[in-house]
C-alpha cells in the first residue's frame, strides 16, 4: 500500500505536471468553447474549423497520453521523454476514450427513465420495503445507483484497459487489476475527491445574500477545478501502479 501511495503522490509532487494540467486543460476547454462559435457559412471557415478541431484533439491526446507514460516512472528526469508525442499511444487513448465515453453516455441516458424505474421498483417491492416517505425514496436510490455506475463502475472497468494499452502492458494486467480490492478502494477515494467533493464546492452557497454567493463562485470553481485535476493525476498514478504490478505477475508466470 505504501508503494501505491508513493506512486500516486509522485504525480502530484511534479510541479511541471500539475501546472501543465491546470493550464493545459483550461486552455483546451476555452479553445473547445471558441471552436463551437466558428461559423460554417464559407469554405474557409469550414476548413479552419476542421483544422482547429484536429489541433485541439491532438493536444488533448498528447497531454493525457504523455501523463500515462510519465506515470510509469514519475521522476523529473523522465518528464521530457514521457511527453514526446507517440501516435500509437494517442491512438490507443482515442479508441479507449471513445468506448468509455460511449458507455457513459448510454448510462447517463438512464436518468431520463429513473422515475419510471423507481416507480416500477416501488410497485413490485413488498409492502414491508415501502419507505414512510413514499416512492420518492426509490427515485433517490435509483439516481444514486446511476451516478455510481456512471462515475465509478464504468470508468473503473475501462480505465485499467486503457492504461494497459498506453503502458504497453499485457492485456491480462487489466484483468489482474480488476480483481484487486485495493484498486477499487483507491479509485473510490479519488472518485469521492474528484467528483463528490468538487460538486459540493460548486453547489455550496456560502452566505445568505446573492452578492456573497456570487463573489465566492470564482473561488469555488477554481478550488473544484484543482481538486478534480489532483484526483485525476492521482488516479493515473494508481492505474499505472496496478497495471504494472499485474504485468509483472503475468510476466513472472510466463517465465516460470
Amino acid at each position: 500500500m505504501r508503494d501505491l501511495i508513493r506512486n500516486a503522490m509522485a504525480m502530484l509532487r511534479s510541479g511541471r505536471l500539475v501546472a501543465l494540467h491546470l493550464v493545459g486543460n483550461a486552455v483546451l476547454l476555452i479553445a473547445a468553447v471558441l471552436w463551437l462559435l466558428i461559423g460554417e457559412a464559407h469554405v474557409t471557415q469550414l476548413v479552419f474549423a476542421v483544422a482547429a478541431g484536429l489541433a485541439i484533439l491532438f493536444l488533448l491526446l498528447w497531454l493525457h497520453s504523455g501523463t500515462f507514460a510519465y506515470s510509469a516512472n514519475p521522476q523529473p528526469e523522465n518528464f521530457r521523454a514521457a511527453f514526446k508525442p507517440s501516435f500509437l499511444r494517442m491512438l490507443w487513448l482515442l479508441l479507449g476514450s471513445a468506448i468509455l465515453f460511449w458507455l457513459m453516455w448510454h448510462v447517463s441516458g438512464w436518468k431520463d427513465q429513473e422515475w419510471q424505474i423507481g416507480g416500477y421498483l416501488y410497485a413490485k417491492a413488498p409492502a414491508a420495503l415501502h419507505p414512510t416517505r413514499g416512492v420518492a425514496v426509490y427515485y433517490t436510490w435509483v439516481d444514486r445507483a446511476i451516478n455510481f455506475i456512471f462515475w465509478y463502475l464504468t470508468p473503473g472497468l475501462l480505465l485499467p484497459l486503457i492504461a494497459s494499452r498506453l503502458l504497453g502492458a499485457p492485456i491480462l494486467s487489466w484483468l489482474k487489476t480488476l480483481i484487486q480490492w485495493r484498486y477499487w478502494l483507491s479509485l473510490a477515494i479519488t472518485t469521492i475527491v474528484g467528483v463528490w467533493c468538487s460538486e459540493l464546492l460548486l453547489f455550496w452557497m456560502p452566505g445568505k445574500k446573492l452578492g456573497a454567493q456570487t463573489a465566492s463562485l470564482g473561488l469555488r470553481v477554481a478550488a473544484a477545478y484543482v481538486l478534480a485535476t489532483a484526483a485525476w493525476l492521482a488516479t493515473v498514478g494508481l492505474l499505472s501502479y496496478f497495471v504494472r504490478r499485474g504485468s509483472e505477475k503475468v510476466g513472472g508466470k510466463a517465465s516460470s
